[in-house]
């Protein structure tokens, strides 16, 4: 810009190229999409008049606030991003979508090195790959569009500028035995401390075993017990109930009913390890309980998954809303018994609407995972914390 112009005028152009950087770190968003487009099919910006910016202005400041609105009620309601992510440029995609708390799932290989991903192989032909923690680092970075904890932290840092984001870590194993778990684990944290995200990271697994070890490591931390507390359909004549007798709850329904207990060892996923992921809890243990209600107690997040309930739920909803809403509510009423916040997945098709009846039924501080990327819905819910 012609740096002669009026003041009034130059004042005009630094506000519009401020709100213009800011919306275009979230081009994803559809509404920041469409006035980029805009705003980019102008071939030379310093020929505006008066009118044209003041007309930019105001929209870019609207898609700004729509942003921000968004990224509080991520971190108001505790809404995190369940999509998996694997590379870089999915990560990237998801925070420039709006995303504020990302969760990312992590493994070890043999040398020590965190990745992200999902899968326990390195590879993306599943059959045709080796588990990541019988590679190395060089073995891991081999297959090409791998993501390291290191790098997905310093991008997520680049977005926390005004400390609107947060990072969920799913860790999925934690090697083969408790020896070494304590130093992988140092190593997360020193990666966390050098990005400024350790004071607000959550950590989520699906072992309890795991989360003891988490706790020693990052006790101020928050933690989320993932899996999922799971109903049993039954008759009255099953008697597969005795393991869990305190935690029973049973809701009746037409020749069935519903039964928060069941198990006392719960089925294994093979994580790579195959012996430290338990996917479906029909008890919860002890340790985990005094684990994750000392959280809540401390003012952090603490809770335990409802998910598969709420999918239940969510079936049932079609049918029987009145029902429905009685099942995440028994449900969540037990669970806020034992001191800990529900953790549950909402409906993809209807966020909005989902994550209201969800947060009415199961409690204002539920723990929201949505696997529809909260960036274009989360400031259509009422503000809270105001």
């Amino acid at each position: 810009m012609n740096a002669e112009m009026p003041s009034a005028h130059n004042n005009k152009i630094e506000q519009f190229e401020s709100l213009h950087e800011n919306v275009a770190r979230f081009r994803k968003i559809g509404k920041a999409a469409l006035l980029l487009s805009e705003i980019d099919s102008h071939e030379n910006l310093e020929k505006l008049d008066e009118e044209q910016i003041d007309a930019f202005i105001t929209q870019l400041d609207g898609v700004n606030d729509f942003i921000n609105t968004s990224l509080k009620n991520q971190l108001d309601y505790n809404i995190i991003n369940h999509k998996q992510i694997n590379t870089k440029d999915a990560l990237e995609n998801e925070l420039q979508s709006g995303t504020a708390i990302p969760e990312l799932d992590i493994r070890f290989d043999k040398d020590g090195k965190p990745w992200v991903s999902h899968s326990p192989r390195a590879g993306t032909r599943f059959l045709f790959s080796k588990p990541i923690h019988e590679l190395s680092s060089e073995e891991v970075d081999k297959y090409g569009q791998r993501l390291s904890l290191e790098d997905a932290l310093g991008l997520v840092s680049e977005y926390n500028k005004d400390n609107d984001h947060r990072v969920v870590l799913e860790i999925k194993e934690l090697g083969p035995t408790e020896e070494g778990r304590e130093a992988l684990l140092k190593n997360v944290g020193e990666m966390l401390e050098k990005n400024n995200l350790k004071d607000t990271a959550i950590f989520a697994t699906l072992s309890p075993d795991l989360l003891t070890s988490i706790h020693d490591e990052f006790p101020e931390n928050s933690k989320i017990l993932n899996g999922g507390i799971a109903p049993i359909f039954s008759t009255k004549i099953e008697k597969s109930l005795e393991a869990a007798k305190e935690l029973e709850i049973p809701i009746k329904f037409p020749g069935m009913e519903l039964i928060f207990s069941g198990l006392s060892k719960p089925p294994k996923h093979n994580d790579g390890y195959g012996k430290q992921t338990g996917y479906i809890w029909f008890r919860l243990p002890k340790s985990a309980v005094e684990i994750l209600s000392k959280m809540n107690e401390n003012g952090q997040l603490g809770g335990a998954s409802l998910t598969i309930v709420n999918k239940m739920a969510n079936v049932l909803e079609a049918v029987n809303p009145k029902q429905a809403h009685l099942l995440r509510e028994k449900y969540a009423e037990k669970v806020h018994k034992l001191g800990l916040r529900v953790q549950t997945s909402i409906s993809k098709t209807k966020p909005v609407e989902s994550t209201k009846e969800t947060i009415n039924a199961m409690g204002d501080d539920t723990i929201i995972y949505s696997d529809t990327g909260p960036g274009e819905w989360a400031a259509n819910l009422p503000k809270k914390n105001e």
